[in-house]
Order: C-alpha cells, then sequence, then structure tokens
C-alpha cells in the first residue's frame, strides 16, 4: 500500500520536471543565435552591346580556364579570382548568348515572314488560300516579336516593330475573312434587294468574322445609332465615377415623337434613360444622354475603341418633330463596326458592359432577330433594332451549338422586315450545316 502510494506521488513530479526541462531547452534555443547559411552571390555580368561582345567574353573565359596565363583580361571584364568563379562567370555568359542567340533568331523569322507576306500581298486577284498564307505570315510575324526573350538586347526594338505589323495583321486578317465570306453575298441576293443595299456581318464572339458590305457605311444607321451611345454613357459614368441612379431632367428641347414611357419636363435615372433608350427605343431618351455624355464625347470614344466608320450628331427625329440643336451632320455606322462593339459587350471587355446586357436581353421588339431565330437552333441573347425612311437594321448576340455569335445587318431603303427574318434564318442554318462561320 505505502508502495502505491509513493509511486503516485512521485509521478506528477516527474513529469513536471520533464516539462521544466523541456522549457529550459527552448529557452536555451530562443536565446541562442541564429544559424547563418552563406548563399552564392549572383553573378554579375559586364555590360555589353551585342551578341559579339558576348561570344568575345566567352572565348576568353575559356581559354583563361585551359591556361590562366595565355589571355589577359579586357578593360570592363568582371575580375575573378579563382576558377570556380570563372566557371560561374562563363556559365552566366552562355546563358545570356543563348537568349541573345534565341532573340536574334525570332527577330529573322519575324522579318523573312513580313517580307513573304509583303510579297504575297502582290498578287492580282488572290486565291481564298493565297489570303490564307498571307494572313498566317504576318501572324507568324507578329507571334515570333512576342515572343523574343525580355531579357535580350532586341526587347526594346520589338514594341515598335510589333505596333507596325499589327495593322498588317488585322488587315491580312479582314481581306481572309471576306475571302471565306462568300455564301453571304448568296443571302444578300435572296433577299430580292439590289446586293449592293444589304449589309451583313456575322462574327464568332473571339473575333473570326465575315461580312458583305460590312466595312460599306449604310444609307443610314436609324436607332443602332444609340448603341454607340450607350457605349459612350457607360464609360462616362465609369470614368467619372457617376451612379446610375443619378437623376437627369428631360429637356422639353428633346421632344419628338416616342413610343416610350419617357416624358420632356421629367427627372428620371439615368439607368432608366439608358433602358429605354435601347429596349423600347426611345428618342426622347436618346437625345437627353447626346446633350448628358456630348458628342464630342461620344465620337471620342468611338475613335479610342477603333469604331472609324462609326459618327454621331445627328439627335433622332420622330415623325415630324425635330428636337432642340438637332446637329447638322448625318450620323453613320457600318456592320462591322456595330458587330464588334456589340461583341466587345457580349465579352464583358469594358466596365458597365453587363448593364448593356441586360439593355439588350429586355429588347421590347423581337419581330427581326428574335423571330428570325425562331426556326433553328439558335438561342436569342439579345438586340437592338432600328428603322427609318432609309434602313432597317438589327444587330443580335445569339448562341449555337454552345458558341456564342454576333451579327448586324441592315438593308438600305427597305422596310422588309420578312427579307431580314429570312437573312438572320439563313445566316443560323449556314453555321448549323458547316459547323462554323
Amino acid at each position: 500500500m505505502n508502495r502505491l502510494w509513493w509511486r503516485l506521488l512521485f509521478v506528477p513530479i516527474g513529469a513536471v520536471a520533464g516539462l521544466m526541462s523541456l522549457a529550459m531547452l527552448h529557452s536555451s534555443l530562443a536565446l541562442a543565435p541564429a544559424i547563418e547559411i552563406s548563399q552564392p552571390k549572383p553573378t554579375q555580368l559586364p555590360k555589353y552591346d551585342s551578341l559579339d561582345e558576348l561570344l568575345k567574353l566567352r572565348d576568353r573565359l575559356r581559354m583563361q580556364l585551359d591556361n590562366p596565363d595565355s589571355v589577359a583580361p579586357q578593360p570592363g571584364d568582371p575580375v575573378t579570382s579563382n576558377r570556380t568563379e570563372r566557371l560561374q562567370l562563363l556559365q552566366a555568359v552562355e546563358i545570356r548568348i543563348q537568349i541573345e542567340e534565341t532573340a536574334k533568331e525570332l527577330w529573322a523569322n519575324a522579318i523573312r515572314a513580313a517580307s513573304e507576306a509583303t510579297s504575297l500581298q502582290k498578287t492580282p486577284d488572290p486565291s481564298v488560300a493565297a489570303t490564307e498564307t498571307v494572313y498566317q505570315r504576318w501572324q507568324q510575324a507578329v507571334d515570333a516579336l512576342h515572343e523574343i526573350p525580355a531579357q535580350s538586347l532586341l526587347a526594346a526594338d520589338a514594341p515598335a516593330k510589333i505596333e507596325e505589323y499589327q495593322p498588317l495583321l488585322e488587315a491580312a486578317s479582314h481581306r481572309y475573312d471576306t475571302a471565306r465570306s462568300g455564301y453571304l453575298g448568296d443571302i444578300a441576293r435572296r433577299t430580292g434587294l439590289p446586293a449592293e443595299d444589304v449589309h451583313i456581318t456575322v462574327c464568332h464572339i473571339e473575333g473570326e468574322c465575315r461580312r458583305w458590305n460590312g466595312d460599306v457605311l449604310a444609307a443610314s444607321p436609324a436607332s443602332l445609332i444609340k448603341v454607340p451611345v450607350a457605349i459612350a454613357l457607360m464609360q462616362k459614368v465609369t470614368e467619372q465615377n457617376i451612379s446610375l441612379e443619378t437623376k437627369v431632367l428631360v429637356s422639353p428641347g428633346n421632344y419628338t415623337e416616342d413610343a416610350s414611357d419617357i416624358w420632356t419636363g421629367t427627372e428620371y435615372p439615368l439607368r432608366r434613360l439608358l433602358m429605354r433608350m435601347i429596349n423600347q427605343s426611345s428618342n426622347i431618351a436618346t437625345n437627353q444622354l447626346i446633350d448628358y455624355v456630348g458628342r464630342d464625347y461620344i465620337n471620342q470614344v468611338m475613335r479610342d475603341r477603333g469604331f472609324k466608320n462609326t459618327f454621331v450628331d445627328y439627335k433622332l427625329v420622330g415623325e415630324s418633330t425635330y428636337p432642340a440643336n438637332a446637329g447638322s451632320i448625318p450620323n453613320t455606322i457600318t456592320t462591322d463596326d456595330l458587330t464588334r462593339m456589340v461583341s466587345q459587350i457580349f465579352r464583358l471587355e469594358h466596365p458597365g458592359d453587363d448593364v448593356l446586357i441586360d439593355a439588350l436581353a429586355s429588347q421590347y421588339d423581337t419581330v427581326l432577330g428574335y423571330d428570325g431565330l425562331r426556326n433553328t437552333r439558335g438561342l436569342w441573347l439579345g438586340e437592338k433594332t432600328g428603322q427609318n425612311s432609309k434602313a432597317l437594321g438589327t444587330t443580335y448576340a445569339f448562341k449555337l451549338d454552345g458558341e456564342v455569335y454576333i451579327s448586324s445587318i441592315i438593308l438600305d431603303y427597305s422596310a422588309s422586315e420578312a427579307a431580314m427574318r429570312q437573312c438572320v434564318s439563313d445566316i443560323a442554318k449556314h453555321i448549323m450545316q458547316t459547323g462554323s462561320l
């Protein structure tokens, strides 16, 4: 019994002693100086201005390693005190030589591809295959320049060369897309209208396009001009940190015939004016927003985003009533510009594009793009329509077999909704049949 009692007494004492000894150990470790592990310093290369200088330095280092007294260092050569340092320097030099040789080869490839493209472009009436080759060569040239290592000497020259080649690549891409757009000519002719009065552009959302008169100015943008006004509005409120709930008084001077629920002499939030401009095609809302955003600002946004054929000056006019300060220069647009605008919106490239998608998806007028897709597998995603005495048009987004497409169609001097729906349907059916644009 006494033996058991003594065991119970000394077990906790032993445990406490163990804990105390551990604490003392940790304390001594905490007070001990940190162990310093020396790291080798990175090898510093001398300043050089050419690949040839690096090659000569490599040769001197190799000879110095073979026979230290055979070659005297040149001015500017790094000072090395032993064989190990020379080996490290030689390795660093050889790595940099590889970088410069890679850059030189990529630069040469870019120049060679650009030269081939330039030569092929001189071919009169090139075939689709030749047009494709020109596009591929410009793409190869730009890709090679982008791959030039950032550490190389040529990296400083690459951006200027890319800037020179990029417009040529875009022009070649445009020609290649156009060369494969023959089926759109057939669709245009089936409308019964003069083929030159039909403007069609259809693009995959990632950028590949087909077009018929897509870069030719339409007779009028009609209410399709409201898309660039909406884009400029979202740019302005984003830049200036303006809430879309900010109320704006609609001036009586902006009155014209209108089928929407926007009235002059009343305050509305910017969001509602935007929505009604798009989904109810309100002319009054548009005229007020042109004043609010400013013509110069709208057109500057268009130029900054590369829409060189889009111009906004004239306010919207109803049946007969002209708003105050109506403008003096006709508005202009192409289906190429319009399709790219809507593509950017659905790619969410700019702040506020989600708001514009909501507006396009709430379109009241569904007799053109929406109805044109009814007898296809195309799923309508949003649309803006427009019509006046000079043109009937639509720009719309749709999804087909998992892919998103944007298309814009304008019929000059026509009010044929049936012809428009036929164009929409034929485009979707072509994609369904071929699996691509």
